[in-house]
């Protein structure tokens, strides 16, 4: 197993970067409501800044530290050199002065809540700065708490607390890395390549999302529990809910009738129902079938290609509606990624809802609750690249 200390020092500089947007986030929530002053502000963001410049450099050295480590897993590898990358794009950010800030704004010009509270107040560039990467901080947080928790897999059986069989137990370990080194090219790629700027809103507070969601639910089914690091993960976990949309309001706007597919899976959660697990993985399934399928329909797919490989028996695959959907996206590591994601999710509830490879179905509300998450938060991201 990797050694805890690097471990234990990424989570911790994980929340300190969740707190440090927090700060920023608070101070542009006291502009926006007009009680602060600006010149408070500034002063506050500029002491900040120091800070964040030291964890940023800290991770940097960190995950320089990790690589070293001896033996380290593919998956790990793969991890460490994503994170890396989102690191540098992080300091980047970070390193934005005055006469840079309108560049890096126009790059995260679709935060239409940050521009609307910032609309008219007359803020510095470099508060306007600050304020442009909440989300890429606390989305860096969500990366590096990831890979702190698949560090913590390395020689355990994948569901070994949810009585899953071995055929399960593999399916898992390889989509897992199948995602991780997605992951790790696609963020490798929004590091390096400029044209993919007007991208990075979408890449860097959606993306690490997923993958959050993927080991978190993993762990739940495969690490017993600790007390030690919940304060931190709590902290990451709360930033997270507050940067992206509501599945709720998402799916209301897209078709209301779904809303009842994702409460009906809610309240099984809730219920002391036997069979519980199965209402709730049938129910996030079917409305991730719907939502798939309203978003490729299929004789929109059929106007788009007519290439056999993406139909069976004269329906479109789900490859084809995933492809469908990023169809206006010129990044073929973010289709790959999507592409994996989806299998990710969708294998795990599938086989959890069929029962066929659960020796002994025991899933907690802890570990159901995770799986809704993932679900929800793969929904919100379909969603959101279609507005893409």
């Amino acid at each position: 197993m990797a050694d805890c200390k690097p471990n234990a020092e990424l989570t911790k500089l994980a929340a300190g970067l969740t707190r440090s947007s927090n700060i920023y986030s608070d101070a542009l929530g006291q502009l926006a409501k007009h009680t602060s002053s600006i010149d408070a502000v500034s002063k506050a963001v500029s002491a900040q800044f120091d800070i964040e410049h030291g964890l940023l450099r800290s991770t940097e050295a960190a995950l320089k530290q990790m690589r070293l480590l001896d033996p380290i897993s593919p998956s790990i590898q793969s991890i460490v050199s994503a994170n890396a990358s989102f690191t540098r794009m992080a300091e980047r950010l970070a390193s934005i002065e005055n006469s840079q800030s309108a560049a890096i704004r126009k790059i995260f010009d679709d935060h239409a809540r940050i521009q609307k509270a910032i609309e008219g107040i007359g803020l510095s560039g470099s508060v306007t700065a600050a304020f442009s990467r909440i989300d890429p901080t606390r989305m860096l947080s969500a990366s590096l708490a990831a890979q702190a928790k698949l560090a913590n897999f390395d020689n355990l059986v994948f569901g070994r607390l949810a009585g899953l069989d071995a055929a399960f137990s593999q399916a898992i370990s390889t989509n897992l890395g199948n995602l991780t080194r997605s992951y790790q090219s696609l963020i490798n790629v929004a590091a390096t390549r400029e044209s993919l700027a007007s991208r990075l809103p979408l890449i860097t507070t959606y993306v690490p999302v997923e993958y959050y969601r993927e080991v978190e639910v993993i762990e739940t089914i495969t690490v017993e529990e600790e007390v030690e690091g919940e304060h931190s993960e709590g902290l990451i976990s709360t930033a997270i809910a507050e940067s992206l949309p509501s599945v709720d309001d998402l799916l209301a706007a897209f078709d209301k009738r779904l809303i009842r597919l994702l409460h009906g899976a809610r309240q099984s959660l809730c219920s002391d129902n036997p069979d519980r697990a199965r209402h709730v993985t049938t129910s996030m399934r079917e409305l991730f079938t719907q939502v798939l399928h309203a978003l490729a329909p299929d004789e929109d797919i059929r106007m788009w290609t007519s290439n056999d490989d993406f139909f069976h028996e004269n329906r479109p695959t789900r490859r084809a509606r995933l492809l469908y959907i990023c169809r206006h996206i010129d990044c073929d590591p973010l289709s790959r990624f999507v592409q994996d994601d989806v299998r990710a999710a969708l294998s795990f509830v599938e086989s959890l809802n069929a029962g066929t490879h659960v020796v002994e179905s025991r899933l907690s509300t802890v570990q159901l609750s995770s799986i809704i998450s993932r679900m929800e938060s793969l929904l919100v991201f379909l969603l959101q690249l279609q507005n893409q």
